[in-house]
């Protein structure tokens, strides 16, 4: 018989084996290929989130967080002598969030520098002056650093991002010279304040309080040059119905209203006076019932503008001080009836007038309905403080900076002691409208802005090159935050890089006092973190506040970070004129940019260059002017 194979028993090849083993390699190898592609795309997928986030968060941010560093001073005699009209105060995005408040932190510059991009859009946007910024490590803001637990790790301090496209020509929202408006309550005393040693001394000081400490009482309304001197009676009077000895009397009530009166007679005259001061018929007819709104009121024969600040002032402090008199009259006494009241006798051109409870009624309210009306319609006349029950936007005059013509200069600490020799500049501003009446400065009571002029001012830029009112497109107001992707953390020096260099506004020194020199004015203001925003180094809270920080790898160091510390436990702080201190603050020493509460290095050496992986790009309007949202 001849024997047959069955089919079961035939076997491959070593050729086939081959080629089958190298199709099944082929096809590992493929997924294995495939397998960090699509990690990266889930990666990818996951920053693009988290850079949609934090974009929302900064804009939000920026549109609804405080406006205002009140720990600051915003009055000087000069633009340069205080930092709010330098870029801190900027109303940009990055300038306003990038603070230890907001969590937005610079990236530091020797890390930056090695970082690319496609097109090299990194490099570009550092060498024209901006900064990279990466998020703070701790899960939310705002609150008090040192009593938070360390972070865990946080994946979202991979995302680098930055702003591009140039910021807008800004509105100017304080005024160094004057910082418009002042409020106050009316009716109302000529504003006033205690002051200690903030202003140059003479004709400006009124009088001093009666107690210890004897700080002197400023009156700015009634200095000079660019006050209203016959206010200071008034203030007088009012001064000394106030400090009387033992306690405050009718009399020295009845004087201060007389003062008052004169200061009326004085402003507008004797027929003026009597149509606004003695009404007949238009008392009963017209103010009989107390408004509970405040109406859009323009008195007939005292509608003309050149005046009202006059008729607002007269009616303000003869309001007042007919409003002290019902403390030691009764509503019988004044005549409650419409008959009787009490007379008050004629004074230095005031012809005298019988007071009455009805005559106190229509004074407040004619008050109330003419500084309404003034302070409505005459935005940039500033004759008056506005009315403090009613703040509207036409009390914020629109300012900005005249780029177009040769800046003011001066120099820098002028007055101080041997300090007077560095030169300084700054754009002159430019209203809306010539200003009118412009007044002192509370702070520096004897000097304040000149009266706006067309052209050729000192102080004042050119009407014509006032653009906020002009019409735009919005592509001119876009700007667009670039989110990129790095693992920045794994350098060896991501903590012992020193920060990015601090703009020199970010240290809110205090306006000039006296003839102290840059160091005094370095040291004498109160570091708040409450109350600063948009001021101090933006890693503040993450800095090491002495060189021994980076002494040991994975120490614990705790206690050499500043955080929210009026001083750390070794006494240093970032506040003063010591070579310590400026250190700190200018994060010299580096900063525990995880917020593990030790040292930490990396692992990738400073020579080598990472890529950053473009994750997001977020356009958004840039204001001009500083607005909140909500």
């Amino acid at each position: 018989m001849i024997a047959t194979r069955s089919p079961l028993a035939c076997g491959f090849t070593l050729f086939e084996v081959a080629l089958s083993l190298g199709l099944l390699a082929f096809g590992v190898v493929s997924v294995i290929m495939l397998f960090p592609m699509g990690i990266r795309s889930q990666q990818l997928a996951r920053f693009q989130l988290y850079a949609g986030a934090k974009a929302e968060e900064l804009v939000e941010c920026f549109n609804a967080t405080h406006n205002a560093n009140p720990a600051i001073d915003t009055e000087a005699p000069n633009a340069w002598d205080v930092p709010v009209s330098y870029r801190s105060q900027e109303w940009d995005l990055e300038s306003r969030v990038a603070s230890h408040r907001f969590g937005v932190l610079p990236l530091p510059l020797d890390i930056a520098r090695r970082l690319d991009s496609d097109g090299d859009e990194m490099q570009k946007i550092l060498a024209e002056g901006g900064y990279l910024y990466y998020s703070q490590p701790m899960a939310t803001s705002n609150l008090e650093e040192q009593a938070l637990a360390t972070a865990p790790p946080n994946e979202a301090q991979k995302l680098v991002f930055a702003v591009t496209g140039y910021a807008q020509a800004n509105a100017v929202h304080i005024l160094a010279q004057k910082n418009w408006p002042y409020e106050n309550p009316y009716p109302s005393p000529p504003l006033h304040g205690p002051h200690k040693d903030e202003w140059s001394k003479g004709g400006a000081v009124m009088a001093t309080f009666n107690e210890a400490p004897s700080f002197p009482i400023i009156c700015p309304e009634a200095s000079l040059p660019g006050g209203d001197p016959q206010v200071k009676p008034v203030f007088d009077a009012y001064l000394a119905y106030t400090q009387a000895p033992g306690a405050t009397d009718e009399a020295h009530a009845i004087l201060y209203l007389q003062a008052a009166l004169v200061y009326a007679v004085q402003k507008l005259g004797s027929s003026d006076f009597d149509a606004l001061f003695k009404p007949t018929s238009t008392l009963t007819a017209e103010f009989a019932t107390p408004s509970t709104v405040f109406l859009h009121y323009t008195p007939g024969p005292l509608a003309d503008t050149s005046v009202l600040w006059k008729q607002v002032q007269s009616l303000r402090f003869v309001s007042h001080a007919a409003t002290c008199v019902t403390r030691w009259k009764t509503s019988a006494e004044l005549g409650a009836s419409g008959t009787g009241g009490l007379p008050i006798p004629a004074s230095g051109g005031f012809p005298g007038l019988t007071l009455t409870q009805d005559l106190i009624a229509y004074y407040h309210e004619r008050c109330l309905r003419t500084i309404m009306t003034y302070a409505a319609s005459c935005p940039y006349d500033w004759a008056c403080p506005r009315p403090l029950q009613r703040s509207i936007m036409m009390d914020y005059p629109l300012l900005e900076w005249d780029l177009f013509t040769p800046p003011a200069s001066g120099k820098i600490f002028a007055g101080g002691q041997g300090m007077g020799s560095v030169d300084a500049a700054q754009w002159k501003p430019i209203a809306a409208q010539l200003v009118k009446n412009p007044g002192c400065s509370y702070q520096f009571p004897d000097s304040s802005p000149p009266v706006g002029v067309a052209s050729g001012s000192p102080f004042w830029g050119e009407l014509d090159h006032f653009t906020l009112t002009r019409r735009f497109d919005a592509d001119e107001r876009c700007r667009q935050l670039v989110f990129w992707a790095v693992d920045w953390q794994s350098y060896e020096d991501f903590e012992s890089a020193p920060s990015a260099p601090v703009d020199a506004s970010k240290y809110p020194f205090r306006s000039p006092v006296g003839t102290e020199d840059a160091n005094a004015r370095m040291d004498k203001v109160d570091f708040r973190d409450e109350q600063l925003y948009a001021y101090r180094n933006p890693e503040k809270v993450l800095l090491f506040a002495e060189a021994s920080a980076q002494d040991t790898v994975g120490a614990d160091v705790s206690g050499k970070m500043l955080l929210n510390n009026t001083f750390n436990s070794n006494g240093y702080r970032d506040k003063g004129s010591s070579l310590q201190a400026r250190k700190v603050f200018s994060g010299t020493f580096g900063a525990d940019r995880n917020f593990n509460k030790r040292f930490d290095r990396g692992t990738v050496p400073r020579s080598v260059r990472m890529r950053a992986t473009s994750v997001g790009r977020f356009n958004y309007y840039d204001p001009r002017l500083p607005c909140i949202v909500r």
